[in-house]
């Protein structure tokens, strides 16, 4: 009776200290990549304890964040094709599929983002689909097929929307060659990013 006892109130203490120091030690990993101190980041993203007391998945999702932010573009690619394969479930795999898709078209990388386009082809959701199919327009075959719409839906967007709608838009207007209607979207979106 004693030896459960005892592992019953050891079980407690291992959950609160994980869960504890978990967040303790998310908020240091969260606050050098705010101050942009990788070399801090990457010793305690490999140390023992993070291997033991994180997901792998939200590991190299973190990994994924330090490397955008050190704009590492072997690294980027690496670590979305790894992200890609350690994915658990298809939600996992589509969201990461979506985010990388969005990171390349943004870059204006035609072959990563045609190769992720036709994954995401592949998936039910009609939204993404879409969506993607939109930025792959107006990013990457320089089409300017979505100006009415966008303009359309642009006062009703909330600030940070604008400035991507903004900036879609100005994409658009210049592949038009509309300097005026271009330069008026890429001064709006430059004042929301002031």
């Amino acid at each position: 009776m004693r030896m459960i006892l005892v592992f019953v109130i050891l079980a407690l203490l291992y959950i609160i200290f994980s869960s504890m120091y978990r967040k303790v030690h998310q908020e240091r990993l969260l606050k050098e990549l705010q101050s942009l101190d990788f070399e801090a980041f990457d010793k305690d993203i490999r140390s023992t304890f993070t291997k033991l007391f994180f997901p792998l998945y939200m590991v190299e999702f973190m990994k994924l964040n330090r490397y955008i932010m050190a704009d590492d573009t072997a690294m980027i690619k690496e670590q979305f094709q790894k992200l890609i394969r350690i994915a658990r479930n298809k939600k996992q795999r589509y969201e990461i599929i979506s985010m990388a898709f969005e990171h390349y078209v943004y870059e204006e990388d035609k072959g990563q983002s045609k190769n992720l386009l036709d994954t995401i082809d592949q998936g039910e959701n009609q939204g993404l689909k879409d969506h993607a199919h939109m930025l792959y327009d107006i990013l990457i075959d320089h089409k300017s097929n979505h100006i009415s719409i966008m303009e359309e839906q642009f006062p009703q967007c909330t600030a940070q929307e604008k400035a991507i709608v903004g900036y879609l838009l100005a994409k658009q207007y210049r592949s038009l060659n509309n300097i005026k209607k271009a330069e008026y979207y890429e001064e709006f979106v430059k004042k929301e990013s002031a």
